[in-house]
């Protein structure tokens, strides 16, 4: 008897593998941040940085913290029982807060609309919905 496929693909948008996956996502995100001083983390505390004044560097340093710290709090959780519901579901949360900051600093707020011609629309269309995707990941792990 032939496995049904649908079933198969059910279980890689299961809410164990969604986690696993945004754990890994915010554990990469922390650890780029302290090695080259890129990506995601980067960019936002740049624009902080330009928005408010202060120290990018500090900034991104508490960013990258905060990514790495979260990952592996929602990332062990599902490997031990040692880690408290209390401590995950806080981690879950700051990962929601941090993501939302992220789409409405980089996709809406340092965004100049005006300039923006052709292709450009196509590239910011692609990066807001890749951050809506990962946004209903975390929402859909929360549940």
């Amino acid at each position: 008897m032939a496995k049904d496929p649908k079933a198969s693909l059910q279980k890689v948008a299961s809410k164990p593998v969604l986690q696993l996956l945004i754990a890994l996502l915010f554990i990469s995100m922390g650890i780029i941040g302290f090695t080259s001083g890129r990506g995601l983390g980067n960019q936002i505390s740049r624009e902080i940085s330009n928005m408010f004044g202060g120290d990018s560097e500090l900034l991104l340093i508490l960013i990258s913290t905060l990514e790495l710290l979260s990952g592996l709090f929602l990332g062990a959780q599902m490997l031990t029982k040692a880690i408290p519901e209390k401590l995950a579901k806080l981690a879950l949360t700051s990962i929601l807060v941090f993501w939302l900051a992220l789409i409405v600093i980089l996709d809406v707020l340092t965004i100049d609309f005006g300039r923006m011609g052709g292709n450009d629309w196509f590239t910011w269309i692609e990066q807001v919905v890749l951050h809506l995707i990962v946004l209903a990941s975390i929402v859909q792990i929360q549940k």
